[in-house]
C-alpha cells in the first residue's frame, strides 16, 4: 500500500466529507481509513438526520417482528373449532411451477411419484390396489434427508401451450427459501417458476364431521381435479381422518357453493371461520404442519410423521434425500416421533383424555416454544421437545417409549413406560427461564402426551406389513 505523507489521512478525511468529488489522483485512502471516514461522517450527521435513521431501523425491525407474529399463531387461544367450516390458510403460499419438464423435474426432489398415475397409498407403497386416489402430499428433503419443506402440489389445467402446470403450497415464511431451493436444481430444466402474490390465489380447508361425512365415504366425490367453475381445485386431505379437503382457488374469495363436493360436506359452506380453528383441529388429530413444528433441516421425515401421513413413496426411485430415509425405513426403529399434547399445572390433576380448553391455565406462549420436556425428578434426562401450540394444547417431539405407551419394532433400548410418570417443560437458559416463568406465573408447566387412535391404528398396520 503507498504510504501517506503525516497528517494526510486527516487531509483525506476532510477533502471525502466534503460535497466536492475527490480525483483519484488526488490522494488514496486504504480500506481501514474509509471506515474511519464513515465513523466520522455518521458521528458529524444533524441530529434530525440521525433521528430519522433510527426511526427506518426501527421501524423495519418492528415491522419484520410484527410480519413474523402475523404468521405464527397468536398468543390469544381461539374458540373450540365448529364442527363443519371452511377458513382461509393464510400462513400457506403458492409457487407456479410449468414447463414441459416440470413433471421430471419435480420428480427429482419430492418424496412421493408425481409421473403417471399420481398415486399412492397411506403406507407410502405406491398406488393401491383399489381404486386410485389423487394424492400431493409430499416433501422436500436435503442430502442428509432432513426435511425442508413440507408442501401440497395441485395439478392445473395446462395454459394454451398445453404443457404440465402445478402448483406448489408451502409454509408462507419459507415461500422465499423454497423459491430458491427450486431454482438451484433447475439447469437446464424447461421450467417456468414464480411465487404467487396472496391476491392472486388462495389456499382453503373445508371440513364437517358431522355424522356421515367421513374422509373414506366422502372421497368418491372429489377426484382431485378442477372444479366444474374452472376457478377452483379440491384434493382430499389424507394425513389423518376426518381433516377435511384442501382447496385452491382463485382470488382472494371462497365460493363453497360453486365447488362440486360430496353431500356430506355441504354444511361447511355455511360455517366461515379462521384458521386458528383449522390449528386446533391439527393439533386434536397430532397432525404436524409448517416450519414451526417440522423444523427446516433439523426434522426427520418419520419423527415427523410424514411417513405415516401418505408423504413418503418407499417404491419410488431417486430424490434428493432418498439414501438416509430408506435405510431408517429398513431398520424400522424410530424412537421418537409428533405427538398431540395436553399442558396442566402442578397443582392439577393429570389429564385423561385429549381435549381442548382455550381458557385452561397454563396455556402456551412463546416461552415454551423449543423448550426441553423432561420426566419429573429427572428432568436432566431430556425425553421431548415442546414445538407449537395454542390454549392448553400443542405439539411435542416425544420419545414414544418413554411419554407414551407405543412399542418401538427392532429397538434394542429396554425402556419401560410408567402411566403415572409425569412430565414437565423446562427453560434450559435463564433468559427462557425467565421468559416461561413470566407467562406461567413461576409455576412448572407439564405436559402429557397422547396417540392419537388413527396414528396407533396406522403404526400397527405398518409394523405388520414390515415384517412380512
Amino acid at each position: 500500500m503507498q504510504a501517506l505523507p503525516r497528517g494526510a489521512s486527516r487531509w483525506a478525511l476532510r477533502a471525502l466529507s466534503s460535497s466536492a468529488p475527490v480525483s483519484p489522483q488526488t490522494t488514496f485512502v486504504c480500506a481501514s481509513c474509509r471506515s474511519v471516514l464513515q465513523q466520522h461522517q455518521q458521528s458529524h450527521l444533524p441530529a434530525q438526520q440521525q433521528q430519522q435513521q433510527h426511526l427506518r431501523r426501527s421501524f423495519s425491525s418492528s415491522t419484520s417482528l410484527r410480519e413474523e407474529a402475523r404468521t405464527t399463531s397468536p398468543l390469544i387461544p381461539p374458540p373450540p373449532p365448529p364442527s363443519s367450516g371452511h377458513a382461509r390458510l393464510r400462513t400457506r403460499r403458492l409457487i407456479s411451477i410449468s414447463g414441459i419438464d416440470a413433471p421430471h423435474f419435480l420428480q427429482g426432489l419430492i418424496t412421493t411419484s408425481i409421473e403417471g398415475n399420481h398415486t399412492a397409498d397411506l403406507s407410502g407403497n405406491g398406488n393401491s390396489a383399489g381404486g386410485k386416489t389423487p394424492w400431493f402430499y409430499c416433501g422436500f428433503f436435503n442430502a442428509l434427508g432432513r426435511v425442508l419443506h413440507d408442501v401440497f402440489i395441485y395439478p392445473v389445467p395446462p395454459g394454451s401451450s398445453g404443457e404440465p402446470h402445478f402448483m406448489i403450497e408451502v409454509d408462507a415464511a419459507q415461500l422465499a427459501t423454497l423459491l430458491k431451493h427450486l431454482k438451484r436444481y433447475k439447469l437446464r430444466s424447461k421450467i417456468f417458476l414464480r411465487a404467487i402474490e396472496e391476491d392472486e390465489m388462495s389456499v382453503w380447508q373445508i371440513w364437517n364431521d358431522g355424522e356421515g361425512a367421513s374422509s373414506a365415504a366422502a372421497l368418491g366425490g372429489v377426484k382431485g381435479l378442477p372444479q366444474k367453475d374452472g376457478r377452483s381445485v379440491v384434493i382430499p386431505d389424507l394425513r389423518a381422518p376426518d381433516m377435511g379437503y384442501r382447496v385452491l382457488t382463485v382470488g382472494a374469495d371462497l365460493d363453497v357453493q360453486a365447488l362440486d363436493l360430496p353431500r356430506e360436506i355441504q354444511p361447511a359452506a355455511a360455517a366461515a371461520t379462521d384458521e386458528g380453528a383449522y390449528r386446533v383441529r391439527r393439533y386434536l388429530r397430532g397432525v404436524p404442519e409448517g416450519s414451526a413444528e417440522i423444523i427446516p433441516a433439523q426434522a426427520l421425515p418419520q419423527e415427523s410423521n410424514m411417513d405415516v401421513m401418505g408423504g413418503i413413496d418407499f417404491r419410488k426411485g431417486c430424490y434428493v434425500g432418498q439414501e438416509l430415509t430408506i435405510r431408517t425405513r429398513h431398520r424400522g426403529v424410530v424412537r421418537k416421533r409428533i405427538l398431540p399434547c395436553v399442558l396442566y399445572g402442578e397443582d392439577e390433576a393429570m389429564p385423561t383424555s385429549l381435549a381442548y380448553n382455550p381458557d385452561a391455565s397454563p396455556s402456551v406462549s412463546d416461552g415454551l416454544r423449543g423448550l426441553a420436556i423432561g420426566r419429573l425428578g429427572k428432568e436432566r434426562r431430556k425425553t421431548g421437545t415442546f414445538l407449537a401450540g395454542t390454549g392448553n394444547l400443542g405439539l411435542a417431539l416425544c420419545r414414544v417409549q418413554l411419554m407414551s405407551d407405543l412399542v418401538v419394532p427392532n429397538d434394542t433400548a429396554t425402556l419401560e413406560f410408567d402411566p403415572a410418570a409425569e412430565f414437565v417443560i423446562q427453560p434450559g437458559k435463564d433468559e427462557e427461564a425467565e421468559t416461561a416463568d413470566e407467562s406461567t406465573g413461576g409455576k412448572t408447566v407439564r405436559a402429557k402426551a397422547f396417540v392419537p387412535d388413527w396414528l396407533r391404528q396406522r403404526l400397527d398396520e405398518d409394523a405388520v406389513r414390515h415384517q412380512q
